[in-house]
């Protein structure tokens, strides 16, 4: 699972936040512009209320404002919302 939301007001650097659910936890993106380019920091938790907790707490974003995303595709980068692939070296 994926979604992200667009900040209402800046928090320092931060303008839009990407949570990404996967096998090995839950990431929290956080990105200083608007834009699909990849995240500047993250942050890793175990479970997806700890992320959303982070996200309400530090970043004041409401359930109200997270758009639900397509997970990536194999290879493709978990912080772009776009098709950018990830070049394999095997």
């Amino acid at each position: 699972m994926r979604m992200y939301a667009l900040l209402t007001e800046p928090i320092g650097k931060i303008r839009k936040v990407m949570i990404y659910e996967s096998k090995n936890g839950v990431y929290v993106f956080l990105f200083d512009s608007h834009e699909d380019k990849g995240c500047y920091a993250d942050h890793w938790f175990v479970e997806i209320e700890d992320a959303m907790d982070y996200c309400m707490e530090e970043l004041n974003i409401n359930e109200s404002q997270w758009v639900c995303i397509n997970d990536p595709q194999d290879g493709e980068q978990h912080d772009i919302i776009g098709t950018i692939r990830i070049n394999s070296l095997n």
